[in-house]
This record gives C-alpha cells, sequence and structure tokens, in this order.
C-alpha cells in the first residue's frame, strides 16, 4: 500500500514526523538519504491522501529495517517493547501459568485494546483465545520492510477505535534476488534461554520493467525455555529482601486437619513442621508456626519453550502503466510449551482411616506424637507428577487480492482480505483429571503423606488427563476502498481529498472440550464454558487537506463506524478529526491534532459466559473468615476456617462473566507538536499528548475488591457448607452476606462500563549526526517519552493515578527512553543503546502491609540496560553482525508484584535472561 519515500537532505525529512529516532538510523543509512535528490508523493500512515511525507501533520516513527537489525530483535513482540511509547503489553512470560496469552502492543501504557496493529495498512485478525487484539507474534518480523509508528490516535483511515495510536508493519515489496540468513544467540549465564532462527527470501521480475514481482520470504525461531530456578533474582516464592512469602498451602504432603485417639481436633498441621518444612522432594518452606507452603516457583519456566515459523508470498501484476493487481499470503505458526507447578488438589481432600498409607503416628509442630483416629483433610498438590504443562499451537493466516493505482486523476487502493488466527490448546504432562483421581484419593491409594511407591505412582499417572483442552478461532474478512486526488488549486496550495469505506465481518468461536466445559481439571479455572459469536462492522471515512495560508495547513476528517452483532445489538458513531500543520520558518514546523474515538465491546467481552471456578492472581484473606490474616475463631464459629477450603493468605476464587448489555467506549485526544532543524547537524522533536477515555469496559479489580472489602461487599458471594450437592457444589448463594460461618462462594468479577482512563506526557525525539572525511560519521538518536498524568477511576470512585505507582493495571513510569550512538566508516559499523526506565512505587497487597519486611510503600529501582553491536560488511554480499544485549548483566529489578507465576520481578517489563551475546549472518546473491 506504501512506497519507501526518497527525500532530498532538507528539513522536510523531519517535518514527515516519521524520523527513526528511537532505534536510531544507520549511519549509512543516513549518508544515502542525505544524498538523494528524488521526491516522490506517498501515502503516510494515519492519512488516506498521498502526499510528499514531508507534508504530514501527525507524529509517526518509522523504524527501518537496518535499525531492526541492529536491537538484535527476532519477534515483533522484542522490537515493539524497545519502542519508550509502548509499555505493558502481554508478552510470552505470562503464558506460564495462563494459557493462551498473546504478546500484544500497549502504547501510551492505556491497555493492549487501545493500540490498533495493522499489516500493510490492513486489519490481522484477533487472537482468538480470551479477549485479546492482535498477537505480534502473527507478525512475520523476518520479512517486515519497516515499521510506522502513529503516536496519534483515532484515525480515520484505519479505525477509530485506534485510540491509542496504530503499529503499521509493512512487508517487504519488489525484491530482486536472494537472501539467507541466520541469528544465534548464546545466554552468559547457564539455564537456557538461547535464540536460533534461520531465514529466506527470494524474489523474480522487475515491475518496471518487466511488468511483474514474485516474493517470496521464510523463517524460523526456536527458543529455549529458561527455568526459574535458574536465576538467582527469581527461584524462589519466598524473598525475605521483599517481605513476601507466596508459598502455596496446597503441598504435596498437605497441612492436615484430624481428630487423635484422645478425642483432640488438630487444624491445619504439618508433620514435616518440625523439622523446618525440610524437603526438596516436595520443595516446601515454612508458612507459620503450625503449616508448610510448596515453593512452587521451582517448578515453572520464566520463558517458555517456543517456535515460530512464518512464510510469507507476494506477486504484484502490472496490468498497465497506471495500475497494478497485487496478491499477498502470509502464514505463521507458534508453539510453545509452558511448565508451572504441580496442580492443586483445590478441593477438600479426605483421606480414609484404614487407607494403605494412614499413618500409625503423626509428628505435630511442637515435635510430641499423637495417633490419628479420623479421616485427615486438607489441601493436597499432585507433585509426584511433576509440573502442569499447556501445549499450545496458534495457525496465524492471511490472504489479500488487492488491485491500486490511478483512476481520472485519483490515486486508489481496494482489496479483499481474509485472515484467520486459530489456535489448539493441549494438556501436557502434569494434568489430572477431578474424576478420575477423586476416587483414588478417597480411597486412600495414593500417598499423600510422603513418596509415592510404584503402585500409588501408576494410580495417580492413571488419572493423567491427554488431548486437548480447548481450541478456537477468530476470523476477519473484510473488503475496503480508499481514494484520494488533489481537486482544486487553491491560492496556496493544492486542495486535497480522501475517502474510502469498508465492510468487515468478523466471528469468534472459542470450543471448550469436555473436561475443560465441565471444570474436571485439577488446579484448573473450573467450568469454562465456550464463546460463538459474530458481528459486522461498516465504516465510511471522507477526509480534506486544505492550505489555508502559506505553509499553513489544515485536515479536517471524519468516520462513521457501525456495528451489528449477530445478537441483536448494534452500535453507531461519526468520529471527527482535525489537525493542523504551520511551517513559520524553514526550520521549524509546528502541528496539532484533536479528535474522537470509539470502540465498541468485543465479542468476548458481550457473551462471556458465567464461569466460577477462576481465582485471584495475588493472595488475599478473606475479610470476614479471616481479617487481617487470622482465622475467626469461638463459640458462634459452627464452621471453622479451613476445615471446608484455604481461606487465610491465599489465591481466593473469583467469578467472572460477560455483559451483552455493555455500551461503547468513548475517547478524546488531542497533541501539539513542534518539529526542528537547528543546524545541518541537530534536528528533532517533541510532542505533547492527551488522552481520556470514558466509558472503558473492565472487569472489576481484585485489588479495588478486597481493598475495600466492606465497600464492595455485594460483589462477594457466599455458601453454606452444610447445604451442598454430591458433588461439594454449594446449592444457595448468599450475595453480600457478612456472616463469619458462611465461607466464600468466590468474588464476582464481571465486565462493565467502569472505568475512565487518561494519560498525558510529551515525545521527545533528538537526533544528532556528523561526517567527517576520513573518520566517518556519529550519529546520536534519543527517543524517549515523559508521563505527566496517567490513571484511571472506577464510577462512583475517586482518581487513582498509577504514574510511577503500580496499582490495579500495573505501574506507568514516567520516563522511558532509547538512546542510540551510531558510528560507520566503510565496511566497519557499530551502535551502543542505552534503554532506561525510570523507578515506580512498588506493588502493595493490602493484606501483607505491617508484617516483617513489608513496608506500606517501597520503590522497584529503575530498569536500564545497554546494547551494542559491531557490523562488519567487507565481504562481498555478505553482511556479519556481532551483538550483545544487557552489556553489563543488569538483573531486573526486585518487585513484589503478584500480577504473574514468577516471582521477585516483573516478567512483563523486563527480561530475564541477562548478558546475552548474539550473532547475525546474511548473504545476498
Amino acid at each position: 500500500m506504501m512506497m519507501e519515500t526518497v527525500l532530498s537532505r532538507s528539513i522536510r525529512l523531519m517535518f514527515a514526523g516519521g524520523i527513526a529516532m528511537g532505534l536510531g538510523l544507520s549511519g549509512a543509512a543516513q549518508a544515502q538519504e542525505a544524498a538523494a535528490t528524488t521526491t516522490q508523493r506517498v501515502e503516510v500512515t494515519g492519512s488516506s491522501i498521498k502526499r510528499i511525507a514531508a507534508e504530514s501533520s501527525l507524529p509517526v516513527t518509522v523504524i527501518k529495517r537496518e535499525d531492526i537489525a541492529r536491537t538484535g530483535a527476532t519477534t515483533a513482540q522484542d522490537l515493539v517493547n524497545l519502542i519508550p511509547s509502548n509499555f505493558g503489553g502481554s508478552v510470552a512470560a505470562q503464558n506460564v501459568g495462563a494459557t493462551g496469552v498473546p504478546s500484544t502492543a500497549n502504547l501510551r501504557s492505556l491497555g493492549s485494546q487501545y493500540t490498533l496493529v495493522l499489516l500493510n495498512g490492513r486489519r490481522i485478525a484477533n487472537y482468538a483465545f480470551g479477549d485479546s487484539p492482535v498477537d505480534l507474534n502473527s507478525i512475520p518480523l523476518a520479512a517486515i520492510e519497516r515499521i510506522e509508528v502513529l503516536r496519534d490516535g483515532a484515525s480515520a483511515l484505519y479505525g477509530a477505535d485506534a485510540v491509542a495510536g496504530v503499529i503499521n508493519f509493512i512487508l517487504r515489496k519488489d525484491f530482486q534476488g536472494v537472501e539467507v540468513s541466520a541469528y544465534q544467540t548464546f545466554v552468559n549465564h547457564s539455564g537456557g534461554g538461547n535464540q536460533t532462527s534461520f531465514n529466506f527470501t527470494g524474489g523474480i521480475g522487475d515491475l518496471n520493467v518487466q511488468g511483474f514481482n514474485f516474493l517470496l520470504s521464510a523463517g524460523r525461531e526456536n527458543d529455549q525455555a529458561l527455568k526459574a530456578r535458574d536465576r538467582s533474582f527469581a527461584n524462589s516464592a519466598v524473598v525475605p529482601a521483599l517481605g513476601i512469602n507466596k508459598a502455596s498451602p496446597r503441598n504435596g504432603v498437605p497441612n492436615f486437619t484430624f481428630t487423635d485417639t484422645n478425642g483432640v481436633k488438630h487444624s491445619g498441621v504439618n508433620p514435616l513442621r518440625f523439622g523446618g518444612c525440610n524437603s526438596d522432594e516436595f520443595s516446601l518452606v515454612i508458612r507459620d508456626a503450625n503449616t508448610c507452603g510448596t515453593d512452587y516457583v521451582k517448578y515453572i519456566d520464566l520463558l517458555p519453550k517456543a517456535t515460530h515459523d512464518n512464510i510469507v508470498a507476494r506477486a504484484v501484476f502490472r496490468v498497465n502503466p497506471d495500475n497494478d493487481i497485487y496478491v499477498e499470503g502470509v502464514k505463521t505458526q507458534d508453539d510453545s510449551k509452558a511448565t508451572y507447578s504441580p496442580a492443586p488438589y483445590t478441593k477438600q481432600m479426605k483421606y480414609p482411616i484404614g487407607g494403605r498409607f494412614y499413618p500409625t503416628s503423626f509428628l505435630l509442630p511442637d515435635g510430641t506424637t499423637v495417633t490419628p483416629a479420623s479421616a485427615m483433610t486438607g489441601t493436597w498438590r499432585t507433585v509426584a507428577g511433576g509440573g502442569r504443562t499447556d501445549l499450545t499451537t496458534i495457525d496465524n493466516e492471511r490472504f489479500t487480492v488487492g488491485i491500486k493505482g490511478t483512476i481520472a486523476g485519483f490515486d486508489y487502493d481496494t482489496a479483499i482480505i481474509h485472515s484467520i488466527n486459530e489456535g489448539a490448546i493441549s494438556f501436557g504432562p502434569g494434568q489430572f483429571s477431578f474424576a478420575k483421581l477423586t476416587p483414588l484419593v478417597n480411597a486412600g491409594q495414593i500417598n499423600v503423606f510422603g513418596s509415592q511407591d510404584a503402585v500409588s505412582q501408576a494410580a495417580l499417572d492413571s488419572a493423567r488427563l491427554f488431548g486437548q483442552e480447548n481450541t478456537a478461532i477468530s476470523k476477519s474478512t473484510e473488503l475496503d476502498f480508499h481514494a484520494s486526488k488533489e481537486i482544486y488549486q487553491m491560492p496556496y496550495g493544492a486542495l486535497g481529498l480522501g475517502f474510502g469505506a469498508n465492510a468487515r465481518k468478523e466471528s469468534l468461536e472459542q470450543i471448550s472440550f469436555p473436561v475443560l466445559a465441565s471444570g474436571d481439571q485439577v488446579g484448573g479455572a473450573g467450568p469454562i464454558p465456550g464463546v460463538v459469536g459474530s458481528r459486522k462492522v461498516y465504516g465510511v471515512f471522507a477526509e480534506l487537506s486544505i492550505p489555508v495560508y502559506n505553509k499553513l495547513d489544515v485536515n479536517v476528517a471524519a468516520r462513521y463506524d457501525n456495528y451489528k452483532t449477530d445478537f441483536n445489538t448494534s452500535f453507531s458513531k461519526l468520529s471527527p478529526k482535525i489537525s493542523v500543520r504551520f511551517e513559520p520558518i524553514k526550520e521549524m514546523v509546528l502541528r496539532a491534532s484533536a479528535g474522537t474515538g470509539y470502540r465498541a465491546p468485543t465479542l468476548y467481552q458481550n457473551l462471556r459466559p458465567l464461569t466460577t471456578g477462576n481465582n485471584t492472581a495475588s493472595n488475599f484473606s478473606d475479610p470476614i473468615r479471616c481479617p487481617g490474616g487470622v482465622a475467626v475463631t469461638g463459640p458462634n464459629i459452627t464452621n471453622p476456617v479451613g476445615d471446608f477450603q484455604d481461606e487465610c493468605n491465599v489465591q481466593l476464587p473469583t467469578a467472572l462473566s460477560g455483559n451483552p448489555d455493555l455500551k461503547p467506549e468513548k475517547s478524546n485526544q488531542y497533541s501539539l507538536g513542534v518539529v526542528f532543524q537547528l543546524t545541518n547537524n541537530f534536528s528533532g522533536s517533541i510532542d505533547y499528548f492527551d488522552v481520556k477515555v470514558k466509558d472503558a469496559i473492565q472487569q472489576l479489580s481484585e485489588n479495588t475488591v478486597f481493598g475495600d472489602p466492606a465497600g464492595n461487599v455485594q460483589y462477594f458471594y457466599r455458601f453454606d457448607p452444610t447445604k451442598v450437592d454430591a458433588a461439594g457444589n454449594p446449592t444457595q448463594l448468599f450475595q453480600g452476606s457478612t456472616d463469619p460461618n458462611l465461607p466464600l462462594a468466590y468474588v464476582l468479577l464481571p465486565y462493565a462500563n467502569t472505568a475512565k482512563f487518561f494519560a498525558a506526557g510529551f515525545d521527545v525525539n533528538l537526533k544528532y549526526q556528523q561526517k567527517f572525511a576520513s573518520f566517518g560519521s556519529l550519529g546520536a538518536n534519543l527517543d524517549a517519552t515523559i508521563f505527566t498524568k496517567h490513571g484511571y477511576q472506577y464510577a462512583g470512585l475517586d482518581t487513582v493515578s498509577d504514574l510511577g505507582n503500580y496499582k490495579d493495571f500495573g505501574p506507568t513510569p514516567r520516563y522511558r527512553h532509547a538512546l542510540t550512538f551510531t558510528y560507520a566508516n566503510g565496511p566497519w559499523g557499530g551502535s551502543l543503546t542505552h534503554n532506561l526506565t525510570s523507578s515506580y512505587t512498588d506493588f502493595t497487597n493490602p493484606a501483607s502491609v505491617g508484617k516483617v519486611n513489608y513496608p506500606a510503600e517501597r520503590t522497584v529501582s529503575k530498569y536500564q540496560t545497554i546494547d551494542g553491536t559491531i557490523a562488519y560488511r567487507g565481504f562481498q554480499n555478505t553482511s556479519i553482525v556481532f551483538g550483545v544485549k544487557n552489556l553489563f548483566d543488569q538483573d531486573p529489578p526486585l518487585s513484589r508484584t503478584e500480577a504473574n507465576f514468577q516471582t521477585g520481578y516483573d516478567s512483563t517489563f523486563t527480561n530475564p535472561l541477562g548478558r546475552t551475546y548474539y550473532v547475525r549472518a546474511s548473504y545476498k546473491f
């Protein structure tokens, strides 16, 4: 859709706003641009009107192919996470313990749902599982020519739902010859985490001479797993420096409740507690005076094992000098294997008197020995079965056929795009069936007191789950058209008109197989029904580029969107936008924009059925039955705390549900900026942005509910343990009850139009370039984002600022930058990049405040790494790059976040690999 622009060396290059500053243009690339003398009208990301790129009034960052190579990134996720204006999207590490999590972009740290990811300027099917936008793993980075990041929201061309901005990946085009490349990393520390990739690109045909061009690109990447046990900052759930003990009370040897032969009842005591819970086999640690806990981190991955395959094919045929037909096909496949903790048997385990392993004596924590005389209950974990493993395969296919060119003076482009994201999640080792395992436990055939023997191990293995858990498919079929033309010559320039329309059908089908649908998975999220639905989306837009005065241009645009679902809901809205560009002097351009955005609820948010088997991400205590982590007792407590389920300092049960009555989200945003070139060597831009989202669709936050349980009591559902069915499920629920005899059934966290989001700050881009006659050229590039406001507000509650503070949706650091220094001299080149994320106030769990080493506030230190490259291109047709990531081997800063399975650091914002060397070699012929 867009062709590479060749611009003369002048301030006009800066006025495009599309300056590759964050990752830095290579010296060779800059020299090539400086020598160019031709100009060409192109389509600029964010507008449908073709123009000289320098005329753009919107802030666009361009990351070229040579910039991508210098970062050492092999996946779109790795690259996007280096962009300072992007922060907090989901990453591969989050698949550990939460399968089907995509890698996503998150401009302005507002949420991944507000960033629109495109391929060649057109949409891609959303990720099939959960409620997720486009998976960055569906982007074949090796086949990408450049990336254009529109740091301005609510695009009239692409969609008013692009509230935070657009990331447009543009494939290579018109390639001739053959290029092969290989990439290998060498992680400095032991334990894995290395990456290997191979890529091939071939193309034939000169479009201008022969009237055709065919391109084929294919690649594969293999990623080794990295285990938590192999990194000192993340190898335990107990981190004294942070004052946290996230060890689970669900153990391979449970904390038992029973009555002894003297009629004395013992509640929640572990036979290994007297010895300090020392057990390598069961990875136990001390939780309190009576109980042990499982250090589940000993079993988990920090990074899962994965492979990424891709193939891209493109053909272009010149019909006549003004019109081309093009066909594109993209296919990617991602396979991952994520291992996490052994399955917790969350039902109340009851080991019978007379069972094969029933103990003749029991060691109490004080060292005395008693003789059990009743069934022994507690919560158990299938440690002998090993860590749970999920196997995920994601296939992404996208086929485009279109025609573009010029008719009657109009530049046009129209195409049909069919995109599919399809996935399957399967049970790996360590997964068990409640239906198969419960009879074995109840009959005493499984040893819950120690090691399994051959017979009990075989019995345990017989309860394993095999096959698929669930499948999902997300489809998008779209017909679009847009055109532009300079329609009238005005006193100060040409009046440009752009317009277009699109019609799209989206469908989602998430199918749960019987085990998942029934909740039969030990340690699973309870019954998870499927989600099936579709909708049609229609849009039209128009824009005018108006030269109102000498070097003062105004662009006005509007987009109308209409959504119609197959479950009888519909939404529509007109979203206007205006942008201004003014060049008071040739060394400076002022620019500004303002517009409104509009984002309809997703099919998943509308249709997700109520599911009651989930749990909180963090550990909490039941505020009624275990206030402050202390179990309530006394003669009025007829249902003792802990007799039915874990209730103190543990992941508590939650329920989730969709909402067919959700309203669309609306946004307002504006930006003000200046682009300047002070000297021939120094240039830059500064842009202020301000985004506000209202009626935001969010699940109610667990931190909000447990932070004020009295004010949110209506979300607590309790049950009477004497009124359950044969399977132990409650027959009646009590909403909002504060009766201390009623255990918690779940906390409801539904979707609702319940929030407002806001973000404001500055994007700063600075570039310096100096050429020397015999020494070569030196360059320095700074890309930085400074937040001045960031936060949210729930309906009826006070505004919450997460600027520099870890709140419900994580932290938003005040400052991030990538500072790159480059050098080029003949065949040699090199770079050093300093990546910095500022410090922020750490996560605080209200239930833990006041405990030893757990202050109400602590600071997560700034995270900074330095990456370097040395490149040599002196061999014919050959390029070799040696690089190092995290040159000084900086560990991620300590954090007590509880958002993910990883402990001790925040896996969303940092990289656990440490110093990593790599080599990339390519050959063209």
